[in-house]
Order: C-alpha cells, then structure tokens, then sequence
C-alpha cells in the first residue's frame, strides 16, 4: 500500500457552511493540524505526533509571551492597540454618562463628549479595517493558511466559508454604523423622532452586527456552535468580545429616545457602553498575547 503524501489533508471540521479546522498529514507520520483563527491571525500551524488531530487538545499545549507587549511588526499586534485605545475613549464617555458627579469625570468638559465618543469610533473602525485585511489574507483553504509566510497580500475577497470573515466584516459593518451614530450625536435642534431614527438607529443596527461578529468569532473557536475552553486564550478573547457586544447591546435599548427627549433608560444607556467598553479593552489587550507564543519565531 502506498504511502500518502505528505500535505494531503485528512481531517477537516465544518460548522455548517464554514470551514474551522483542517489536518494535513506531515513528513513525520504525524499532522499539521491549522484552524480557521490561526491562519487569519498568521500563526503556523500546530505540529500533531499522530493523525488523530483534535484542535481543543492541541490549544492546551500553546504558551504565550505574557510580558512581551511590543510587536509592532504584527498586524494583530496593532489591531489590539487600536482596540485598546477605542475603548478606553468609549469607557471613558461612559463613565460621565454613568457617574456624571464623579471628581475625576467632573474634572472632563461634558462639551468634550460628543468628540471622545467619535475619535474612540474611529479607533475602532481603523481596528476593524486592519482585521478585516487579517481574514482576507488568512484563508484556511488557501497556501497561506498552512504557510503564513508565503502570503501574497490581498485587499480584497470573498471568502464566504471562512467563519472569521463574517465575524471580521460583521463587526467593521458594525463600527461603520457607529461612526454615523457618534457623528450624527454633533447634530442639534432634532425632535425626539429625528434622534431616533439618525441617531439611535444605527446604533442600534451596530450593535446588532456586533453580536453577529461576536458570535461567529465564537464559532469558529469552538469548532461547533459552542463550547467551554478555559485554558484557551482565543476562547477568553471571543467570550469577552461577546460581553462587550451584549453591554452594547444593553446601551443601545437603553438609549432609545422617547417623547420629550427623554432616554428610556439613561443609566442603562451609560452603564452598557462602560462596561461593554471595558471587555473590549480586555478582548484588545488579550489580542498581544495571542499572537506571541513561545517558540514561534
């Protein structure tokens, strides 16, 4: 019987449509074992002793670089401090919303609001755009799934069984509608229906395309439509990123406007966007770690 080549791959995994983990057999009678979220992060694949591959085994063994916080030649790297930033400045206009009376938030300018909330959606958006450039270059069933090295670098696609595209162009749909939000907030002299429908709405149809990436993120982690992974820092990353989006959520319901100019819930509205700030800040710090393991080049 004839051996099988080494490259030939002999296990893959499918949630529905999208396609989260494929094994190729390697030189050493063993896999080459690669998911969906490390190719479009640009990590290599994950050397397996046998031909059984199992993602979730695998991932227990991967070791980060917990203090090594400067990779500026990584676009995940900057993807993170993006995030990082855009949140900061979202938590921070959440803040004087929430505790209004607070010595260090009375010390801001509430006149300043409107501008920390639209530069922070603009860090955002600019995170979003770099993510979306990460999965459209990450294919799993391209060369440069296996080979990250070998990529040729793209700045479009269509990559519609990639589960971390829809989760990437989800959430820049997202960012997009919030950058109208944030902006359209500098509009004065509206009526309560005009707040809602310029500026609520998109905020409202931003955090619905947040928890849509939030969860597709998920999915292609858990390699089924879901799963506990504790010791599993890309599943750490994806369950923040999903608390973050339910808070925005929260904030959205509670920033409807009714008549009089009143919000439905102003505490809501202020509290969700705090604490949805603050998952992403975790979710875009745990982004460093993820990409600088121990003995990866």
């Amino acid at each position: 019987m004839s051996r099988p080549d080494p490259g030939h791959v002999h296990q893959s995994n499918h949630v529905g449509p999208f396609l989260t983990w494929i094994a190729r057999r390697s030189a050493h009678d063993g896999s080459l074992l690669q998911t969906s979220r490390r190719a479009r992060k640009g990590l290599a694949p994950l050397e397996v002793s046998s031909t059984d591959a199992d993602p979730e085994v695998e991932m227990l063994k991967v070791r980060h670089h917990w203090l090594r916080l400067w990779a500026p030649e990584r676009i995940g790297w900057w993807i993170g401090i993006l995030f990082m930033v855009g949140s900061a400045l979202f938590a921070i206009g959440g803040a004087m919303v929430t505790w209004p009376e607070m010595p260090l938030i009375r010390s801001i300018d509430s006149v300043h609001m409107g501008w920390i909330f639209f530069i922070g959606s603009l860090f955002f958006t600019a995170a979003g755009y770099l993510q979306w450039l990460e999965v459209i270059n990450g294919d799993l069933t391209g060369e440069g799934g296996m080979h990250p090295a070998r990529r040729r670098w793209l700045f479009y696609g269509w990559r519609p069984r990639n589960p971390g595209y829809l989760a990437a162009a989800s959430q820049l749909i997202g960012m997009l509608f919030f950058n109208i939000n944030t902006a359209d907030a500098f509009i004065v002299g509206l009526d309560w229906v005009g707040e809602d429908l310029i500026i609520w709405t998109p905020n409202m149809i931003g955090s619905i395309c947040f928890l849509i990436a939030s969860y597709a993120a998920i999915l292609e982690v858990s390699h089924r439509l879901w799963t506990w992974q504790f010791r599993n820092l890309s599943w750490w990353i994806t369950f923040v990123n999903m608390l973050g989006s339910i808070f925005f959520m929260c904030s959205a319901v509670g920033s409807f406007v009714e008549p009089g100019h009143t919000l439905y819930a102003p505490w809501l509205a202020g509290f969700g966007t705090f604490a949805g700030a603050l998952c992403f800040f975790v979710g875009g710090y745990l982004l460093i770690p993820e990409q600088l393991e121990k003995g990866a080049a």
